[in-house]
């Protein structure tokens, strides 16, 4: 891959059970990519790549041409996940020309703080090694801002705490009631570059399309 492909890091941010996982799987479905890495934190996304098990597997896998694979990680400390994130970082780093997902940012990086491989790999990897970003975050006042700021678009569902809807609101130019705003489904996209919104909505499985409510009068 060419130096200076130009790559893209989605920020896909909302609540548990407000569609990101919906609109993201059906993303990846729609865009099929044939080279894909997926930080699989909750054992979610076995119909868009098969498992790996270990890091020497991972290696195995990213080298043939093409592949759709999943790492599980196995830490439950803080510490042992982020140090088992930033190997995962290190070898995604070199599949050029891949997509990557990074499922739930808040449980390896934090306001001040993310490992070094990870700011290389939404840095770097987006320019140099042309790869696509699609990391995930219930919590975006608690990831490090550095991620955030460098998100070329931004894919925002309904965020129930009011700091991660200024910290989403923020980085998107809008206000953090316009996220308050959203039900169940329903999303703002941003894209930085262009500096344009748009609204949509996916359509969540066993749930019923809510009706807005009518205002009260006084």
């Amino acid at each position: 891959m060419a130096a200076d492909s130009k790559g893209q890091s989605w920020a896909i941010l909302a609540a548990s059970e407000m569609g990101k996982g919906v609109w993201l799987k059906a993303q990846l479905k729609a865009d099929r990519p044939s080279r894909l890495i997926i930080w699989d934190t909750n054992d979610e996304y076995d119909k868009a790549a098969r498992a790996v098990h270990s890091f020497d597997a991972l290696l195995r896998a990213l080298a043939a041409p093409t592949f759709a694979v999943r790492y599980v990680p196995k830490a439950r400390k803080d510490k042992d996940l982020r140090a088992e994130f930033e190997a995962f970082c290190t070898i995604a780093y070199a599949a050029a020309g891949s997509t990557i997902v990074v499922e739930e940012l808040a449980d390896v990086t934090s306001p001040s703080w993310a490992p070094p491989a990870w700011r290389k790999l939404n840095t770097r990897g987006r320019h140099h090694q042309g790869l696509t970003l699609y990391w995930c975050s219930q919590s975006p006042a608690f990831i490090d801002k550095a991620s955030l700021g460098n998100a070329t678009h931004m894919h925002v569902g309904y965020l129930g705490e009011p700091r991660h809807r200024q910290a989403a609101a923020a980085h998107m130019g809008c206000r953090a009631e316009d996220i308050d705003d959203l039900v169940q489904g329903e999303y703002i996209e941003y894209d930085k570059a262009r500096k344009i919104r748009t609204k949509g909505a996916v359509s969540i499985p066993g749930v019923c399309k809510q009706r807005r409510p009518v205002p009260m009068g006084l």
